[in-house]
């Protein structure tokens, strides 16, 4: 599993080569969802992260620079 150093479990949503958004486990290539969206994805992201206690979602933009990191077992799904 992908915990950073303070034991959360991460999940990331980065733009794959075939251009869809994809959902990994922090360490693992293959990933566990792949959307047309980025929106999708953080929505399927932090729905998945939101049922494992202690877990995270980073959001990296199309160039895979990060540009948010949410704790999802404390914040709302943004919409």
């Amino acid at each position: 599993m992908g915990f950073d150093q303070k034991g959360f479990l991460v999940f990331r949503v980065k733009q794959g080569n075939a251009g869809k958004w994809n959902v990994m486990e922090a360490g693992i290539e293959k990933p566990l969802a792949s959307f047309d969206t980025q929106k999708d994805a953080i929505e399927y992201a932090h729905d998945l992260g939101s049922t494992k206690n202690g877990s995270k979602l980073e959001i990296f933009n199309e160039r895979g620079v990060q540009i948010a990191e949410v704790d999802t077992t404390s914040s709302p799904r943004r919409e």
